[in-house]
């Protein structure tokens, strides 16, 4: 009985323990230059600092492409130079496993864990000043959701509801 009390306290305190890879960005949104972007060039989401950790960015990528170019409020453009801002960042999911295997090399109870990841920054092309900022937030999945499509709607919700605030106030 103590025994399994001490692993499964030590299981929570791992999971607890950890983070997603990267730093969190500081929350900006600058609204009048939010609002006067039309076009957006879509950076490879997996170049950054502890990518090597992360999977599906490119699914990401192409999700928020998709979502993006569907809003009917932007265009997605194919270079950073054709574009008003370029949406950088990390996206993607961390695999991580975790169980009694791990502790003490048991067959058996070993679960494997899919968190999504996602810190995004909106760059202004002509003035290369970050404009706007997202983190993914981690929550409950749609039964039919993957990963990778909530960590791109969620971006692209809150870019579109911000972008209509910034429209809005004009």
């Amino acid at each position: 009985m103590i025994r399994a009390a001490s692993i499964l306290g030590l299981c929570s305190l791992l999971a607890a323990c950890h983070s997603t890879p990267g730093i969190s960005p500081q929350a900006v949104q600058d609204p009048t230059r939010l609002a006067s972007i039309k076009s957006i060039y879509i950076e490879d989401l997996g170049k950054e600092k502890d990518a090597d950790l992360i999977e599906g960015s490119s699914l990401v990528r192409e999700q928020i492409t998709t979502e993006l170019a569907r809003s009917g409020r932007f265009s997605v453009v194919q270079s950073p130079q054709e574009a008003d801002a370029v949406l950088a960042g990390l996206a993607g999911f961390e695999k991580w496993y975790h169980g009694m295997e791990g502790f003490y090399g048991l067959e058996g109870d070993l679960d494997t864990h899919y968190l999504g990841v996602g810190h995004f920054r909106l760059v202004e092309s002509k003035t290369n000043q970050t404009i706007w900022t997202h983190e993914y937030e981690r929550g409950f999945l749609k039964p039919t959701q993957s990963i990778t499509s909530r960590v791109a709607e969620q971006v692209v919700g809150k870019l579109l509801r911000d972008t209509a605030r910034a429209d809005g106030s004009r």
